[in-house]
Order: structure tokens, then C-alpha cells, then sequence
């Protein structure tokens, strides 16, 4: 049975269609309506239709609004549009925009069934060129295609530096050039269920699935890295663009593999880098989640802020929009690196216990995290000292080697007790050479706003006399020691104490702007979806 999702405004037409069309003789099922596209929108993405009939005019958003969502999102979903004699131009956009048909109003019930035996009959033709193996072997199975994939998968697993990688990826027909990139991770089986889909092609059909969704992205990188794991690389120039696509190509996936082939997916999508090289760690992490599900059974999404594979959380780097608070480095915004690079030995206790949060159960659940986590504080304590003129390997307590990093991993015990040693060295030495003149002042001024960031009387000025210096004096010192201006990081402080109180508590967005020191609720929404490609409601729902 194929499901049909029914948008109409006008009652009277809607429960034309429901009730004229004999839908339990039919191969279709009415799986559900709305009354316009916002309200469509949220229902379809529960269902999943495979077909959807909506007319093209409507209030607050109209059938072509939410046709370019669909087929961006849902691309799988086959759209029939209704228009009256007058719309003729808005059907003609609706095709460009790749809705399969349109019907002119009032559509008759044997209109209405001709319009879906076409969609059903274009399925049934999708479902079927995956079944021609001969044909997908020779689509996919190349000469150039293999030694791409071979090239991809040693850049993903790190045998290939990110700079080898970016100078050499267009000998192999791949840009790896971005701002911002996120690794995905689809892991496949056999589906123990429906006998009769038995026959469908599996993997190289799933292959062929894949390829055939991604080609709609140019800022995506695909290959696949064993019979049973195929790779992404999703490019963007901000994270929320990357971290779109990834949930796009994703929901794609899982939902064409289920109906079209024998098999089933799931799918880890890795937390966001910025570098190239960086791009290995995040493949890892996405491996781990969607291995994870796979073993469980569950055929879904595991993404960089969810548990939803019952493993760790992996928390997104600095710029993506997760439900886990940016941890990892970023010289110019990274709370930890600044955290680090100013901290005292008074501050132990509370980073020790930052670390352990974001880690959570890992250490029993998904040792491959706590690795990826000791690997990025070693580079984030490697900057700090390089920026003071050191390397760090000669002011470890302990070498930098495979079997100590194992030792650091082992347990919660051993993760405490070297992490606490090693930032007692770093601070140690730091203090010892330092030629950071204003170390005290930037201390005495983050312990002001971080004390007073709550007043909306707070201000660079307030915070000068504190710390008794000129405000243009602190301002030059703050952004030069700390490397963001004094705005930014009292911004950053708020931002980061709203998205804990929209996660943790009831309150609503009104009295939370109010609490953290914004004297403009609208403001708030303003600065808050600024910085965090998110409205405070949509970071709430977000995060439950």
C-alpha cells in the first residue's frame, strides 16, 4: 500500500477527495491531511507519504512553498499539485520545481486515481532498475570509480593528510575545499522481514540509491567504504548549511533503502570540523553511531547532539547547531581553548568536571569518543603552547604516544588523574615564561562578566573600572590576549547560560532573555538565532 498525504484549505474540497475516492479498493491509503503547508509540513515529515496531493494556493504556506521543502528534504516523495483554470503559471514553476503532475480543480475521483496510478507506476519503474544488477555493475563498478573510492576511503581513515588530500583530491575528480565539513556514516544489513522484497537488489542497489540522492548536492563527497559502510563527506560554507544536507541526504537514505531494497540503514552523522584534516575524526565518530544502531537494530539517524543510538553524544565543534555546547578548538571563539589558556589551577576542579559531563558513560559505552576527546585536548593544549614559543611534547608529564593515549582512555580514574597532570605542567610553565603582561587583568575581567553578565548594566566601561584600566585599554588587551572583542565574548557567556535554561527548564523565552542580562526579548530571539542558526524555540525543541 502506497500512503497519500491530502493538503487542501477549502473543507469542502478536502472532504471531496477523502470521501470520493473508494480509497480500501484502492492500493493507496489516506495516511493523513491538512489544511495548508505549515501545518502539512510537520505531519508529513512524521509519516513519510509517498505521495502527496496539495493545491498550489494557500494561507500562510502554499503547495509550492511546501513542494520545494519536500522535495529538498523528502526527495523520495512524488507530488501531485491541484490548480484551478487560472493558476496555470504557478503549475508551471510547480513542474520546475519537481512536482511529478498537476490536475486542474475540480479534480474528478477517476482523475484522482489516473494522477496516482502514475505516481505508483513511477515508483514501481524506480524499484525496478534496481533489480538490474548487470546495469548497476556497470553504472558503478568502474576502473576510475574504484581507485576514487580507494583514494576517499584512505583520506577518511587518515592514512592521507588533509593538505595531501585538498592538493591532490581533483586528480580524482573531488573538491575537499571548504569552510565547513561534516562526515557522515550509512551502515547497512540484510532485512530479516518481507520475503517477498527478497528478490530487490541489496547493497549495490543501496549504492545505486545513494549515489542517485547525493548527486542532488554538489557540496556533497560519496563513496563507498566496505560492503556494508558507505561514506559522506557534506561540504558548506557555514555549519547550519552542512548540517542541512546531512539530515536531508540521511532521512533520503533510511527511508529508500526500507522501501525499495532488502535492506536496512542507519546512518551516524559525525560532529562538524573546519579543517580537512579534521574530517577523519568526525568519519569515526559517525562510524561508531551508525555501527551502534545497526548492531541494536535501529534503523535511524544518530546525529552529533543526540543519544539516540544509546551511545555517547557527540558534541558538535565550534559553529554547528547541536543540542551539546561547543567543545572542541576554534582559536578565535572556542570557550575551552580560551578557558584553558587563561585558567588557574583553582580552575581544575571545574574543567575536570566540564570533561566528565560532556563524556558522560562513554568510557563503558563508546570508547572510540573518549579517544577522540583526549585527542582534540592534546591539540587544543598543543596551540597554547605553541603560541607561547613551546612544544608540548617537552612539557607532558607523560609522552604523547598510542599506549599512553590508551592509558588516558582506559577509565574515568586514569582520564582525571593524567588530564590533571597534564594541564598542571601546561599552566606551570606557562606561568613560569609567560609574556602575557595582562594575564591577570583578562582573569579578573572574565571572573566580572561571568559574576555580572545577568545586569544589563554591564559594560565594557563597568568592566575597565573594575579591573582599573581605560576601557579603550581593555578593549585593545581582551581582543588581543583572548582573541574575540569584549562584546562578543559577553554575548558569548549569555548565549551559552540561555541555551542551558532553554534545555534544563520551563521558562519561557520572554524571562530567560531577561535573566541573562537582555533588556529586549526580541533582541534576544535576534542575537540568540545569530549565533546559534537556531530560534530559542527551535533550539528547545531541539534539544528535548
Amino acid at each position: 500500500m502506497l500512503k497519500v498525504f491530502l493538503v487542501e484549505d477549502e473543507i469542502v474540497a478536502r472532504e471531496g477527495i477523502r470521501n470520493s475516492v473508494p480509497w480500501e479498493k484502492t492500493a493507496y491509503i489516506l495516511a493523513g491531511e491538512a489544511p495548508d503547508g505549515e501545518i502539512a509540513l510537520s505531519m508529513i515529515q512524521d509519516i513519510k507519504p509517498d505521495i502527496i496531493i496539495t493545491d498550489i494556493r494557500m494561507p500562510f504556506m502554499d503547495g509550492l512553498a511546501l513542494s520545494r521543502i519536500v522535495r529538498k528534504t523528502m526527495p523520495w516523495i512524488k507530488i501531485i499539485i491541484l490548480s484551478g483554470h487560472d493558476e496555470f503559471e504557478y503549475a508551471r514553476e510547480a513542474i520546475s520545481i519537481g512536482v511529478e503532475d498537476y490536475l486542474l480543480k475540480p479534480a474528478s475521483s477517476d482523475d484522482m486515481l489516473k494522477a496516482l496510478d502514475k505516481m505508483a507506476l513511477r515508483i514501481s519503474e524506480e524499484q525496478a532498475k534496481l533489480r538490474d544488477i548487470e546495469n548497476l555493475k556497470e553504472k558503478l563498478r568502474d576502473a576510475s570509480s574504484l581507485l576514487r573510492d580507494k583514494w576517499l576511503g584512505d583520506f577518511i581513515n587518515g592514512r592521507i593528510s588533509g593538505i595531501s588530500a585538498l592538493e591532490n583530491g581533483k586528480d580524482f575528480g573531488v573538491d575537499l575545499s571548504s569552510r565547513f565539513y561534516i562526515a557522515c556514516a550509512i551502515a547497512i544489513k540484510p532485512s530479516r522481514g518481507e520475503t517477498a522484497r527478497q528478490d530487490a537488489a541489496g547493497p549495490l542497489a543501496v549504492t545505486f540509491i545513494i549515489k542517485s540522492i547525493t548527486e542532488n548536492y554538489s557540496s556533497c563527497v560519496f563513496f563507498q567504504e566496505n560492503a556494508t559502510v558507505f561514506a559522506l563527506i557534506v561540504k558548506g560554507d557555514a555549519a547550519s548549511a552542512a548540517e542541512e544536507t546531512a539530515y536531508a541526504i540521511a532521512q533520503a537514505v533510511i527511508h529508500e533503502v526500507r522501501r525499495d531494497t532488502s535492506c536496512e540503514a542507519a546512518v551516524g552523522i559525525g560532529p562538524g570540523v573546519e579543517r580537512a584534516g579534521e574530517v577523519p575524526a568526525s568519519f569515526k565518530a559517525a562510524l561508531a553511531a551508525a555501527k551502534s544502531l545497526i548492531e541494536k537494530n535501529q534503523f535511524k539517524i544518530a546525529d552529533a547532539g543526540s543519544a539516540a543510538s544509546n551511545a555517547a553524544a557527540f558534541p558538535a565543534l565550534p559553529g554547528a547547531s547541536s543540542c551539546k555546547d561547543a567543545l572542541f578548538s576554534n582559536v578565535n571563539g572556542d570557550f575551552m581553548f580560551t578557558k584553558l589558556k587563561y585558567a588557574t589551577k583553582g580552575d581544575m576542579d571545574s574543567i575536570l568536571e566540564e570533561y566528565m559531563g560532556i563524556l558522560e558513560n562513554s568510557f563503558d559505552e563508546n570508547p572510540m569518543f573518549v579517544y577522540l576527546v583526549i585527542g582534540e585536548i592534546i591539540m587544543t593544549v598543543s596551540r597554547i603552547v605553541e603560541a607561547l614559543g613551546g612544544d608540548l611534547k617537552t612539557i607532558s608529564p607523560f609522552a604523547l604516544t598510542q599506549h599512553e593515549v590508551s592509558e588516558f582512555a582506559s577509565s574515568k580514574e586514569a582520564f582525571l588523574e593524567k588530564l590533571r597532570s597534564l594541564l598542571n605542567a601546561v599552566i606551570e610553565w606557562r606561568d613560569a615564561r609567560s609574556g602575557v603582561r595582562y594575564q591577570t587583568v583578562i582573569m579578573k575581567a572574565r571572573e566580572y562578566i561571568d559574576l555580572n553578565y545577568t545586569s544589563g548594566e554591564i559594560s565594557l566601561h563597568s568592566t575597565a573600572n573594575f579591573v582599573g584600566m581605560s576601557p579603550n585599554h581593555l578593549s585593545a588587551v581582551f581582543a588581543q590576549e583572548t582573541g574575540e572583542n569584549f562584546i562578543d565574548y559577553l554575548t558569548r557567556v549569555r548565549i551559552e547560560k540561555a541555551k542551558f535554561l532553554l534545555k534544563n527548564t520551563a521558562m519561557k523565552s520572554a524571562d530567560i532573555a531577561y535573566e541573562t542580562g537582555f533588556n529586549d526579548p526580541h533582541y534576544f530571539s535576534y542575537t540568540f538565532k545569530k549565533n546559534t542558526g537556531m530560534s530559542p524555540r527551535e533550539y528547545r525543541n531541539a534539544v528535548k
